[in-house]
């Protein structure tokens, strides 16, 4: 069945935030699906001749619908324009039968004066600070640094450091000092390799010259590294130590080239290690050799593979890797892997394992920007967000004027440890000296002590923790940042068609619902006796198909379920093998009981269906994506519901009645107020000549 939300063509209650998360889609129609994540976020601009605007539609009391108008919002609603424009004239007269309604209860809305009600103004204020703050940052924070991020990494970077660490030998100032001589020794000619090797205190790569290996972006954790490697040309070291947690590096990029996303190879694979587990390189060596010559020869990759390979993971699927990736494979393997181009085989690759040939079957191509974004965004909350979250609330700080008060800030920190925690604060002798006083101010608000505390006291991030200098630093800090984003979010709308389009709905819905509770919700009334009189004029519409009331084990493993199998018919209790062995989450706790399920609802209760006998255990059989045994527990024949069985489906059938009735009185009632007029001709000329 259908249900406009929207028009209040409604059959129960809703939760307000469900009905508002729907209304916010935009405005439904019974008979299309709402894609709800589109319009819930898009603004539809629709081109419209001048003369659209000129047609009436419809009208009630003063006010006029033209056909423009509803064009815009028919297309929200329908999935665009070209897909409007195939629209019979029948879907487009329903869809403006109930836009009138529509526009005639938020212009009752409106005589009510929900516009103007202080909840429901404060209401609005809430969702607006919180959705734009949101909003915000997708715009001026997560997309712009997601897209740089992603055009960055069509191109990696082999790359090399000298990493300095100030000890008690060397200070900090002592150290960047070192580095900038090193820089200088460098440019004067003196081998990079040779000075990472005696300097470098990074003990994986300054045996290998400093080495790093092959990065892209998001693969750093140190913001100012990946700029430096991405501003630097092959060949060159960067200009200056750069500063990091850990000490001082002096960055060299040795190559640079098109970056592979994956790559999907195969290999042949001689281990060093004979039969016995006796390492012996000699006769790998030979037999790999060997290998090589035959392929060079014109011997078939996957033929030699299966023959020859002692991979026997891989040797079976003729030494199929699947797709590889960087960073999760033996450098020296990835290095040739990643080198290779399609069809073509490797020379020989030596790891710590073995010796190794590979043939790239496959390089698959660099993903979309779409495709790539939540792996992205996983990878920007990692490494950049903090920094660039910082320097974008910096950049409002500036724009709003912000400025503290640095003497009672610094009395803050100083008595912080002595108010200890949140929750403390409203007894304490503070409140009473410090509280009034300004902490920051940002425009032409004032934000004092008290307001601090109050923030305290809602976070639950803060709200329990125990003040100090450096905690009270941080809780300021968070602070002062949302506030600047909270002020930001509020005027928003102003710089955002989206968010205003999404605001004006949002606001909408509110006196929708709103409607709903005063017309309809709180005016629905079903009872015990109409349950029960429904039920005996329908009693023969509430009837149980034959049941069974089962329990399972499940396994992902074969040898589990035979194990299990074994266990249950030799005699061990059913249920104690559910708790010990089964894997299906969530029903452990239940011993695996699934209660009186109808018998063709799945393969479980087809195959608890099939004992002959209560008690009986099948044997395993498979399931989903493992194994199963089922113990038969119950049977019952199809019979009627009991009116226990039935209560609450049919009060809520009722209760959509009811509402659909009274639904229907409120929209009676507001046509004999505005006696709209509807032109239906009109809609003939809709999305024509766009």
């Amino acid at each position: 069945m259908g249900v406009n939300l929207v028009f209040l063509v409604i059959f129960a209650p809703l939760s307000k935030k469900l009905f508002l998360l729907i209304l916010n889609g935009g405005l439904s129609m019974s008979f299309k699906k709402i894609h709800l994540s589109l319009l819930l976020f898009s603004t539809l601009l629709i081109s419209c001749t001048s003369d659209h605007s000129k047609i009436l539609v419809a009208e009630y009391g003063n006010y006029k619908i033209y056909l423009d108008e509803f064009e815009k919002a028919y297309a929200k609603n329908s999935g665009g324009i070209e897909k409007a424009k195939t629209d019979s004239l029948e879907a487009l007269k329903k869809f403006l039968d109930l836009y009138v309604s529509y526009k005639m209860k938020l212009r009752d809305a409106e005589i009510r004066g929900f516009t103007t009600d202080p909840d429901m103004q404060k209401e609005l204020l809430d969702y607006k600070v919180n959705i734009g703050s949101t909003l915000f940052l997708e715009d001026h924070l997560y997309e712009p640094a997601l897209k740089k991020m992603y055009e960055r990494r069509k191109a990696e970077f082999k790359a090399a450091h000298i990493m300095l660490i100030p000890d008690s030998t060397m200070n900090d100032e002592e150290t960047a000092k070192l580095g900038d001589q090193l820089i200088e020794r460098i440019k004067n000619g003196e081998d990079y390799s040779q000075l990472a090797e005696k300097y470098s205190k990074d003990v994986y790569t300054n045996k290998r010259g400093g080495v790093v290996g092959w990065v892209t972006s998001g693969m750093i954790l140190v913001p100012e590294i990946e700029e430096a490697i991405y501003s630097t040309e092959p060949g060159n070291i960067y200009y200056t130590p750069v500063k990091s947690s850990y000490g001082y590096h002096i960055i060299k990029v040795l190559e640079k080239q098109p970056r592979k996303e994956e790559v999907k190879a195969q290999h042949i694979m001689v281990s060093i290690f004979d039969s016995t587990g006796v390492k012996d390189s000699i006769r790998a060596l030979k037999k790999i050799l060997d290998i090589e010559k035959e392929l060079k020869d014109g011997a078939d990759f996957n033929k030699i593979a299966l023959e020859y390979s002692e991979d026997k993971m891989t040797a079976k699927q003729y030494g199929d890797l699947g797709f590889l990736s960087r960073g999760r494979i033996d450098p020296k393997f990835e290095d040739v892997v990643f080198s290779l181009n399609v069809n073509e085989i490797s020379p020989i690759i030596e790891t710590s394992i073995g010796y190794h040939i590979v043939k790239v079957n496959e390089i698959a191509p660099y993903p979309s920007f779409q495709e790539s974004a939540e792996e992205l965004k996983e990878m920007f909350l990692r490494t950049y967000y903090k920094q660039a979250y910082e320097k974008l609330l910096d950049s409002l700080k500036i724009v709003y004027n912000y400025k503290a008060n640095k003497n009672i800030y610094d009395k803050l920190v100083t008595f912080s440890h002595e108010i200890k925690t949140g929750r403390n604060y409203e007894t304490t002798e503070y409140k009473k000296s410090l509280g009034p006083e300004v902490l920051f101010t940002l425009s032409d608000q004032f934000f004092t002590i008290d307001s601090l505390f109050s923030y305290i006291l809602r976070s639950e991030q803060h709200n329990s923790s125990l003040l100090n200098s450096e905690t009270i630093k941080d809780i300021y800090n968070n602070y002062v940042n949302d506030t600047v984003l909270k002020r930001k979010a509020s005027e928003y709308d102003k710089e955002s068609s989206q968010f205003s389009s999404l605001m004006e709905e949002y606001e909408k819905g509110i006196y929708l619902f709103k409607l709903l509770e005063e017309e309809v919700w709180t005016k629905v009334a079903v009872d015990s006796v109409m349950i029960q009189k429904y039920f005996d004029q329908h009693r023969e519409d509430y009837k149980w198909k034959d049941r069974v009331e089962f329990k399972e084990i499940y396994s992902l493993s074969d040898s589990l379920i035979n194990r299990c199998y074994s266990l249950a018919t030799s005699g061990e209790n059913f249920d104690s093998l559910v708790v010990k062995y089964s894997q299906r989450s969530g029903y452990d706790n239940v011993s695996g009981y699934y209660g009186l399920v109808e018998i063709d609802v799945n393969e479980l209760s087809k195959k608890a269906n099939s004992l002959k006998n209560i008690g009986n255990i099948s044997e395993p059989f498979r399931f989903q994506d493992g194994w199963s045994i089922v113990k038969l527990v119950k049977r019952e024949s199809a019979r009627l519901k009991n009116i226990n069985e039935v209560k609450a489906e049919i009060a809520s059938l009722l209760q959509e009645q009811e509402s659909k009735r009274l639904e229907n009185v409120y929209i009676n009632s507001l046509k004999e107020i505005y006696k709209p007029v509807i032109y239906y001709n009109e809609l003939n000329h809709a999305f024509k000549n766009q």
